[in-house]
């Protein structure tokens, strides 16, 4: 118990023995030491004598609590702890269950504890079966987006901002043409492009193409080999050109395939962007190939091995004999220009020369020069799917003898100037060229002259080509071509073929930042149920002096918007066809704390496809306007959640029998009570118009009960009373009674204060009270998680977040320091001395306040001379083991919302935390003993945290006062008492200012930094 008077006697009893034992010398006149059994009387009677004078001490602090009990003070109940729940439906259930209110569900007991600890929720659920899959949200002025989708499984620790996006929200258009940029080879690729409108500002493009990588597919950085746009900033008729492609793969964009070249918006885009605009897009390609193969080819009928020399007629080449060649990736090409590099092991020899009469068969000798009769012609072709077309064929020029006749090496060129079609040769389908001796030869057969009346045998003079390799090259330009595909990817929506003009980036349709939920159901589900829906965000606690980073939605500078405008959500759904309002219960106060947001599945909730997802049902919450003082964030969003209290309910409990006599007492079954029971008196009457206006407006509409018979007369009439602090300003005729919550006592009127319950048998009944409450209810997360009742399809519940709130009811210490000052300011705040107490009553959190007058500590937190008229500061610490106890920023709300409804309308109140100077310290210190070192250090690193606690340090432990600055005197003192200190050899102390000249305000609390310790030993 705390003493507010001194004592009255101060004497112990060893005190008195000694005292005692001075008189027994003067009145015996004997100077000899009392021992034995005289001895011991004497302390028996100190003994008796110290019991006493503790009782007496008492009386001053007995006779101040009897006033205080006759002012009606009393000790405050203990606060339950309240907690969130979450229940889960069975696996694989469609069915949406119901969760009474008052649903009890249990802590297993902890460590000391016998029984589980009971909470009830506060109100009914519906735990459904829908899914809250998705948290995304959408920053348009930013251009930017966030994926927030893990704090649904798991909490997030710094939390994620509600309306701040961290990923840009890509802006593409893709070009899609699967012939032009599937070629091999692609000399040149060009965008003709006709900007009407050109890119201002600092946009940034760049171009991208999708290529197999070491780390798999994905879109690669595509740089022009020339710009004529300059990344899209040049308007009118521009080229933009790429060089030496391969083919690209065909990839699906959109549920499109086709091979895509695209170009992406790099930059964000600002108000201050102008987007390029396109009047109109062509694409050209130009394709070079060298020296491929063919791929198969045919003398007549009879394959031929292309892997070495080969005779394209044979060895004795007769007319109409045919060479095909087949090439599937050349000789397709409409309008191509074709060469074939023709190499002969056997050229023609120089002009004029004699022709040779055979080719040798023996394998040594080389084979002859070819040689072609003058007349010799051959017909190239192609097929066209009707008849072999012939080409028109030209040779390079500087080249002996000709490839066209296969009498010289050289280059055979020629342009398909039909389309050419494929088809089958000897079984084998591609697309084709053939050459075909149309006239002349390379030499005849042997044969007999007749010479006179004899013959005489002419030699074969066939001298046929040997082509030693054939390889084929093309040159395709292809230009005017409309893309096959045009798209645009704008916000995580797809547009087709857009119509020219079109503008291929374009912002968000709104200029807001939303956050959104999305929510999927189970297969055999089409609908919500038409039952309340309840969200838990938990809302990350900012402390006071976190980075204030202000987020406008209407303002770039965060200055156009008064500073006292309230924030403003909208909360909307889609239905469809738009964005329809949704009205929800909001407890979480815009985000600005945790707490509940209910809401009424509307009946035209339907799907949509955004975010690159399936598609979801969407809720998205719209930030209109208002400034927070700190940004939200979130730790975890949870569906299928309720708030849970740390009390048992009891119901309908019989208090007893009125007597009918003055001051009855009763006593409840349970104790502490909780605020908000009910006690009811059966009497024997309807109460009067007059006495009923009373009853309801004290206790509400449904305060009176009457219970018919059969009949409809009155049964039984039970009405409920009201409970007050004391009888002193109670009437005769009023209801009222004293309730001692810690107790359970019940006192009734004499009849003169308060009216006597009616004689009755069980006529005094308590229909509804709580019991609970204390710090047993402060539960971690996790540890709630047994259902007390069965539950239809519900298959668990937990805790996902701690539980908090529960207190131990008010000590006397507290009461006798409380109620004076409550005597003093009447919940009025006045002088500084009032501010300060009433702050305190805000919270049990405050654990210290300070009030300075005439200042305004928020805008001027150094103001040393405040002289701010109708402007109060009030400096609060909260109850913290933490080294800097920083109040949360819903801490420092309260207090100042609590304390406004208790001063003048002209009062201006900032409610603040308080500057802190970090103290660090450097010192040697020398131990005793080489043994136990390392602990010696560890426990003065210890003392001095504790030490410099700004509510628990000090040398009484009772905190540090504001502006109170430690002397080096202090930590010298406090380090030589530490068990194993010899001496401190050394000490220097460092303060740091977090705010620069906090240290002149003396508002500052000093707190624990980084110390240095060295040991050291001395024999």
């Amino acid at each position: 118990m705390g003493k507010l008077a001194p004592k009255i006697d101060q004497r112990t009893a060893k005190d008195i023995a000694e005292q005692v034992q001075q008189l027994i010398k003067e009145y015996t006149k004997k100077n000899q030491e009392l021992k034995g059994t005289s001895a011991a009387l004497v302390n028996i009677f100190a003994r008796f004598a110290e019991i006493i004078i503790e009782r007496l001490n008492q009386v001053p602090d007995k006779n101040f609590l009897a006033f205080l009990d006759l002012l009606g003070a009393s000790r405050l109940p203990p606060q339950p702890a309240r907690v969130p729940l979450t229940f889960s439906l069975a696996g694989g259930s469609t069915i949406d269950a119901v969760v009474l209110k008052g649903t009890q569900v249990a802590a297993p007991p902890g460590e000391g504890e016998k029984d589980p600890v009971i909470f009830e929720t506060e109100r009914e659920l519906i735990v459904t079966a829908a899914k809250l899959e998705s948290i995304f949200v959408r920053d348009p002025e930013q251009d930017l987006y966030s994926n927030h989708s893990a704090i649904l499984t798991q909490q997030g620790a710094e939390g994620v901002y509600v309306f701040r996006g961290n990923q840009p929200i890509e802006h593409i258009f893709y070009l899609g043409h699967s012939k032009l940029l599937g070629f091999a080879d692609i000399g040149t690729f060009t965008v003709k492009i006709n900007l009407s409108e050109a890119l201002m500002g600092t946009g940034e493009i760049t171009w991208q193409i999708w290529q197999e990588t070491e780390n798999g597919a994905d879109w690669q950085d595509l740089t022009p080999s020339n710009d004529g746009t300059q990344g899209l900033t040049q308007s009118g008729d521009r080229e933009i050109e790429f060089s030496n492609l391969t083919a690209l793969p065909l990839t699906t964009v959109n549920l499109v395939t086709s091979r895509w070249l695209r170009c992406r918006l790099v930059t964000p885009i600002t108000l201050v962007n102008q987007l390029p605009k396109i009047a109109d897009i062509k694409l050209e390609a130009t394709i070079h190939s060298t020296e491929l193969l063919i791929e198969t080819a045919f003398l007549n009928q009879v394959p031929v091995d292309l892997t070495k020399e080969f005779f394209p007629f044979g060895e004795k080449p007769k007319l109409g004999d045919t060479l095909y060649l087949a090439n599937s990736q050349v000789f397709s090409q409409e309008n191509a220009q074709i060469t074939l590099q023709v190499n002969l092991i056997n050229p023609a020899g120089e002009p004029g020369a004699l022709p040779i009469a055979r080719i040798s068969s023996e394998p040594d000798d080389l084979p002859v020069p070819t040689q072609a009769s003058r007349n010799l012609r051959l017909r190239w072709e192609f097929w066209n799917g009707k008849v072999w077309q012939e080409l028109r064929t030209t040779v390079a020029a500087g080249f002996q003898g000709s490839p066209q006749i296969f009498t010289g090496n050289g280059q055979v060129v020629f342009t398909l100037v039909e389309k050419p079609a494929p088809t089958t040769v000897n079984g084998v389908e591609s697309f084709w060229i053939r050459v075909r001796i149309s006239a002349g030869n390379y030499g005849r057969e042997a044969s007999y002259q007749q010479v006179g009346e004899g013959y005489r045998l002419q030699p074969a003079t066939f001298a046929p080509p040997l082509i030693e390799s054939i390889v084929v090259s093309h040159t395709l330009t292809l230009s005017d071509a409309e893309p096959e595909e045009v798209l645009t990817y704008n916000d995580f929506i797809y547009a087709t073929n857009p119509v020219p003009p079109f503008i291929p980036f374009h912002k968000t349709d709104f200029e807001q930042p939303a956050c959104y939920l999305g929510f999927s159901l189970p297969l055999a589900r089409t609908d919500f149920p038409n039952r309340t829906l309840s969200l838990f965000p938990g809302v990350t606690e900012v402390k006071y002096g976190d980075d204030n980073i202000p987020l406008l939605p209407n303002s770039t500078n965060g200055t156009q918007l008064n500073k006292t405008e309230q924030v403003q959500l909208s909360w909307q759904y889609w239905n469809g066809k738009g964005w329809g309002r949704l009205t929800i219960r909001d407890e979480t106060e815009n985000f600005t704390r945790s707490g509940l947001i209910e809401f009424l599945p509307p009946a035209d909730f339907t799907p949509k496809e955004d975010f690159n997802l399936p598609p979801r049902y969407w809720l998205r919450v719209q930030w209109l306007q208002g400034d927070y003082e700190v940004e939200p964030r979130l730790e975890q969003v949870l569906l299928n959640t309720t708030m849970a209290v740390q009390t048992l309910t009891i119901q309908q409990e019989n208090l007893g029998s009125s007597d009918g006599s003055e001051n009855q007492k009763f006593q409840t079954t349970r104790q502490p009570i909780l605020a908000g029971q009910q006690l009811e008196v059966r009497e024997p009457e309807v109460p009067s118009a007059l006495e009923k206006q009373k009853i309801v407006l004290e206790e509400g509409e449904d305060a009176i009960t009457t219970i018919a018979d059969a009949t409809g007369r009155p049964q039984a009439i039970w009405v409920r009373w009201h409970q007050v602090k004391d009888f002193y300003q109670s009437e005769p005729r009023d209801r009222h009674y004293v309730l001692d919550n810690l107790t359970g006592k019940i006192t009734f009127g004499d009849g003169r204060n308060g009216l006597i319950p009616p004689p009755g048998k069980g006529n005094l009944r308590m229909s509804r009270y709580q019991t609970g409450g204390g710090t047993a209810g402060n539960k971690p997360a996790g540890a709630i998680v047994q259902l007390k009742t069965t539950i239809p399809y519900v298959d668990k519940v937990i805790n996902h977040q701690a539980a908090a709130g529960g207190a131990a009811a008010e000590s006397l210490e507290s009461l006798i320091e409380r109620v004076p000052k409550e005597v003093r300011h009447r919940q009025r705040a006045v002088t500084k001395e009032d501010y300060e107490d009433l702050a305190k009553l805000a919270s049990p959190q405050v654990s210290r306040a300070r009030c300075i007058p005439l200042a305004n500590l928020k805008t001027n937190p150094l103001d040393t001379k405040p002289n701010l008229r109708g402007a109060v500061s009030v400096i609060i610490v909260p109850h913290s083991q933490e080294a800097k106890p920083l109040p949360s920023l819903e801490l420092t709300n309260r207090v100042q919302s609590y304390l406004q409804t208790y001063t003048e309308p002209t009062v201006t109140i900032s409610v603040v935390g308080t500057p802190y100077v970090r103290v660090d310290i450097t010192t040697e210190i020398a131990v005793t003993s080489l043994e136990g070192a390392g602990e010696v250090a560890q426990t003065v690193e210890q003392t001095l945290a504790s030490f410099l606690h700004p509510l628990t340090g000090g040398f009484e432990g009772r905190g540090w006062n504001f502006g109170r600055q430690p002397y080096k005197s202090d930590f010298y003192r406090l380090l030589e008492r530490v068990p194993g200190v010899d001496h401190v050899s050394s000490l220097e102390v460092a303060e740091i200012e977090e705010l620069a000249g906090a240290s002149q305000t003396e508002r500052f609390l000093v707190y624990s930094g980084k110390h240095s310790i060295s040991l050291t030993f001395l024999e």
